[in-house]
């Protein structure tokens, strides 16, 4: 199948993916001539207008969408996966993993150990699927990731011990009865236990800010605060180091990377409760910020280099956890979309791998197939295209996001000591 692409298209392409760290083009030599020579090809075919041709303002540009895109295995793009390009800074590239296609499509599998040096299960050890019932577990889809990663050499994180969310509704029932620190030691000890040694950090709590709620701590109100009160974070760190001691236990939040108002009351927020998580020894190894990256709001890199280093300066390591693109206010044109999509990501991406705590990078999922971004309705772009979020496209073939990623990391400075020493905790 071909893809259409206007003159325009095609030069803005080049250059949004030209800009660069330290004067390097994030376009290898190879893309870049054939955006050269389909450039010419369609001014010789829009300057002649012969008939049958295609229009003056399109061309049919399949051999630059394989520049971009990649294929497997035949890849213009180097055959090494992501992981391969993060590991030399110490960092690690992973991936949340979706069950069903894991169980269902080999080339999923592929790619994620292709690519990934770290797998998340997206939902299998959440209450809602690994607890459905008060008395019934179902670890299985939890099991098979575990296995999966074993067997592909990679690490394996898990989500999500507390969350005010992804709750069934019997246990919901237990913690308004007031059983909800019962039910956080059994629900911890359940999870944790079972794979203990196995993980390398754990989202102990996600998403526990919200200054618009009107606490003087910026905590949103949850059935875990209403039952315990905002000793329950302290709570859950202390039961997983008493589950797994050797897992890093992580406190994951959203809505810290792009440029507004609100966004700066919530990293105050943050940081505020950082200090006094420190000041209270609550054994906190990380911090995730989740990396959903809004194309309908600013980014400021200052802004976020601030906050990072501010985080970092605490002792504290830190991942991005769900990093993808939400590309709604970027044009409906495909080869335009995938240029500013990949020049968004590089932006953050510069600031963020300048960080030496950073560790670990892991998107939400791998491939656009599969973004959570083309379900949610406040999320899904106004012209019902899907979204082109993140670095493998439908059919597992590179994109133009993929390629912006493995520059960052190729270009980003080495800390490769100090990440090691963080790692150990």
């Amino acid at each position: 199948m071909f893809q259409s692409w206007t003159i325009e298209g095609i030069d803005r392409l080049g250059l949004g993916l030209s800009r660069c760290r330290n004067g390097h083009s994030i376009v290898d030599e190879q893309s870049e001539r054939q955006i050269r020579q389909l450039r010419v090809r369609t001014v010789a075919v829009t300057s002649e207008g012969r008939a049958g041709t295609p229009s003056r303002r399109t061309v049919l540009a399949g051999t630059a969408l394989a520049a971009f895109s990649g294929s497997e295995p035949g890849s213009a793009l180097a055959p090494e996966g992501l992981h391969e390009a993060a590991r030399s800074k110490g960092l690690t590239y992973g991936s949340a993993v979706n069950i069903t296609p894991l169980r269902r499509d080999p080339a999923y599998g592929r790619a994620i150990g292709r690519e990934c040096g770290l797998v998340v299960p997206e939902n299998e050890m959440k209450m809602i699927y690994a607890w459905p019932e008060p008395g019934r577990q179902a670890f299985a889809g939890g099991d098979e990731t575990l296995a999966f990663a074993k067997a592909n050499g990679q690490r394996l994180r898990g989500t999500t011990l507390v969350w005010h969310n992804a709750l069934p509704d019997w246990a919901k029932a237990r913690i308004e009865r007031r059983e909800a620190e019962a039910l956080m030691r059994r629900w911890i000890g359940l999870i944790a236990g079972r794979y203990r040694g196995r993980i390398e950090s754990w989202d102990v709590v996600n998403e526990i800010i919200r200054p618009e709620d009107g606490r003087g701590d910026g905590l949103r109100r949850t059935p875990w605060l209403d039952a315990i009160g905002p000793g329950y974070v302290d709570l859950a760190f202390a039961i997983l180091r008493e589950t797994d001691p050797r897992a890093a236990g992580l406190w994951n939040e959203d809505d810290l990377e792009m440029s507004a108002g609100w966004v700066d009351a919530r990293r105050t927020a943050v940081l505020e409760k950082l200090a006094r998580l420190k000041a209270r020894n609550v054994p906190i190894r990380r911090f995730g910020l989740q990396g959903h990256l809004n194309s309908t709001i600013p980014f400021d890199p200052e802004a976020l280099r601030r906050f990072l280093g501010e985080v970092a300066s605490m002792g504290y390591a830190i991942e991005i956890t769900e990093f993808d693109v939400d590309d709604r206010a970027f044009p409906a044109d495909v080869a335009l979309r995938d240029a500013k999509v990949a020049d968004l990501a590089r932006r953050f991406l510069d600031v963020v791998l300048d960080e030496p705590a950073v560790l670990n990078v892991t998107t939400w999922d791998i491939t656009n197939a599969n973004s959570w971004l083309n379900t949610s309705p406040q999320r899904r772009r106004p012209d019902g295209l899907p979204q082109r979020a993140l670095p493998l496209d439908e059919a597992y073939r590179r994109t133009p996001l993929w390629l912006a990623m493995r520059r960052a990391f190729t270009d980003a400075p080495d800390h490769r000591t100090a990440r090691a020493r963080l790692r150990l905790g």
